[in-house]
């Protein structure tokens, strides 16, 4: 029998919103100054590119800075956070994980402000103070994306944090398993980061000539990485103890509306259908040639990357919803 004090019920489902921005925001920079950078190596998809990259800034910024309040109000002590530099416990994953949130929304918004405002800002908005603080501050290009990989690194960092926050009650919370949740956190972090930016970038400006294509290629290989790393978490609770097996058994009945339904179903078998089925019209069919073909192709990709996010969000409450424990005392 389970410990009655599940930690789903201490968590709750913001942690879980939590946890799905905190994968969103750093996928979402990782994405964007992924594409910062192609913007040089392709100069035909150069405007789609810095397109994808603005909009992995913004998205980065608006998911952390809407996650980071919910995170530190579930703490009780959300003021604490103005003082994050007397924070030098860096053996505690909250303080490590707070200095992580400040130094990337830091970063996230700088690069926001030089991508999308002043002289060459992106955006294509007139904002007087702001364009002109842009313009006084922004650096050379290489030193931009310098900063930019730091950002990067950053995300990643993010990303992971969210399940080693979690995984530090590993041995008390199956579903929590220290090796394979991290991995299954990064994959799907970067799978919705790909799937929001590069969402955004299609809603805007269209699939053809803008590496949606390719970055939704490389969308699919991460989920196809993200279903070998969950299937290797399930054979670990199925091998496991009697929590886990109980754990394991909760996916399959409580549990299987928002497991097999939300996150296998619509968050990784249906966008890998949706992008088997475009990649083939896109094979056989020239996108330039037909605007009908275009507005299909756009409307399957935004459904596509709109069901990853989906998913990406239904697993995170799963990972909180299925967190059975094990008793701590004899019941």
């Amino acid at each position: 029998m389970v410990n009655p004090l599940l930690p789903s019920e201490f968590w709750g489902v913001s942690i879980g919103i939590y946890l799905f921005l905190g994968g969103l925001a750093g996928g979402s920079y990782v994405t964007g100054a992924v594409a910062d950078y192609l913007s040089l190596r392709d100069p035909s998809r150069r405007e789609g590119y810095l397109a994808t990259a603005r909009w992995g800034m913004v998205i980065g910024v608006v998911a952390i800075a809407v996650g980071g309040p919910i995170l530190l109000a579930h703490l009780g002590e959300p003021m604490h956070v103005v003082m994050f530099w007397l924070f030098t416990n860096f053996a505690s994953w909250m303080t490590v994980g707070v200095w992580v949130i400040v130094l990337f929304t830091l970063l996230a918004a700088i690069q926001a402000l030089w991508l999308g405002f002043g002289e060459d800002g992106g955006f294509g908005l007139s904002l007087g103070p702001i364009d002109r603080i842009a313009d006084l501050t922004r650096p050379s290009d290489t030193v931009r994306r310098a900063i930019n990989a730091v950002g990067a690194v950053v995300g990643l960092v993010l990303i992971v944090y969210t399940a080693l926050l979690l995984s530090a009650a590993s041995e008390i919370v199956p579903m929590w398993d220290a090796t394979w949740l991290p991995p299954l956190f990064l994959a799907s972090g970067l799978s919705m980061g790909i799937a929001a930016t590069v969402g955004m970038t299609t809603v805007t400006r269209g699939v053809t000539d803008t590496g949606v294509t390719m970055f939704s290629v490389a969308d699919d290989v991460i989920i196809l990485v993200e279903m070998v790393v969950l299937y290797a978490l399930l054979s670990t609770l199925v091998n496991g103890g009697p929590t886990a097996v109980e754990t394991q058994t909760y996916l399959l009945t409580e549990g299987w509306l928002i497991f097999w339904g939300g996150v296998v179903a619509v968050g990784l078998l249906l966008p890998l259908a949706l992008s088997g089925g475009l990649l083939a019209a896109e094979w056989r069919y020239d996108l330039h040639a037909s605007e009908r073909l275009r507005k299909l192709t756009t409307a399957g990709y935004t459904m596509k990357f709109s069901f990853v996010i989906v998913g990406g969000l239904m697993l995170r409450l799963v990972i909180i919803l299925a967190a059975l424990n094990i008793p701590l005392f004899g019941v």
